[in-house]
């Protein structure tokens, strides 16, 4: 069984692929439950900001789910960014629909997206070790203590935009804030997202790494969420036979949305 929870449309600022090709992609990739997850942003010096238009993707959603209900699961995500000076903002969308979950994520780093970011951070280092990391981490941090999620999105997501490769060496100068962290996690009964989206990137490694993995079973993780963070045709399922086998490996749990919940408010 194939579960990919983290997949965007055109109801993203960032893809323009319609819902319902999606949906078929994932028939044809034999995923069982699909689910849709596009971003909600909030910076106003995103493109992004604003752009989510969930009333009418509750309508087609509802068509879809009605359409496809012999040949596959369907479930309305959402993934958000999360920055404190928008959280009230995040909550009332929340609030105003009915998301099966919600994924939350590092997108922006002291206000800045991420990308630009890691390049700033970055452009004057010769080696992974001259570059100061820790606001990403503290942007995790605050993430981790907000309340109303249940799947924090591809952990170490800044290795999609370095131009280093040895990220085992953040690994280990950051553990204790990726032990916080996955503590906090644990501790409030949500889950971690293994994103196959690293493994089509220059880091050629799922998010998050096999050692953070490792750390998240030793400090009592049982529960994975898998996505693989489509935003274009092929990238459903992207390598899961891979991240399957990753779970496996690691004798973790696949989550699963626990209810179906009606389309609308």
């Amino acid at each position: 069984m194939f579960i990919d929870l983290h997949n965007h449309s055109l109801y993203s600022y960032d893809s323009n692929r319609n819902m319902e090709d999606i949906v078929l992609e994932a028939i044809e990739k034999r995923v069982d439950i699909l689910g849709f997850s596009d971003h909600l942003d909030f910076n106003e010096g995103d493109p992004g900001n604003e752009y989510y238009n969930g009333c009418h993707q509750l309508k087609e959603f509802d068509s879809l789910k009605n359409k496809y209900s012999s040949k596959i699961t369907l479930h309305l995500g959402i993934e958000a960014s999360l920055e404190k000076s928008y959280e009230e903002k995040i909550l009332n969308v929340f609030d105003k629909f009915p998301f099966s979950y919600k994924i939350m994520s590092a997108h922006f780093v002291k206000g800045t997206v991420i990308s630009d970011w890691i390049k700033e951070i970055e452009k004057d280092a010769d080696n992974i070790d001259d570059a100061d990391y820790s606001p990403y981490f503290a942007s995790l941090k605050s993430i981790s203590q907000f309340k109303a999620f249940d799947i924090l999105g591809h952990i170490d997501y800044y290795k999609k935009y370095s131009k280093f490769l040895r990220h085992d060496i953040i690994f280990e100068k950051h553990k204790k804030d990726y032990t916080e962290i996955l503590k906090r996690i644990i501790g409030e009964g949500k889950t971690i997202e293994i994103n196959s989206s690293g493994l089509r990137h220059k880091c050629r490694e799922q998010f998050p790494s096999d050692s953070i993995l490792a750390l998240y079973k030793e400090l009592g993780g049982r529960t994975v969420s898998t996505g693989s963070d489509s935003h274009s045709r092929g990238d459903v399922a992207f390598h899961f036979n891979e991240v399957y086998n990753i779970i496996e490996n690691f004798d973790f749990k696949v989550y699963k949305p626990n209810k179906e919940k009606k389309c609308f408010p």
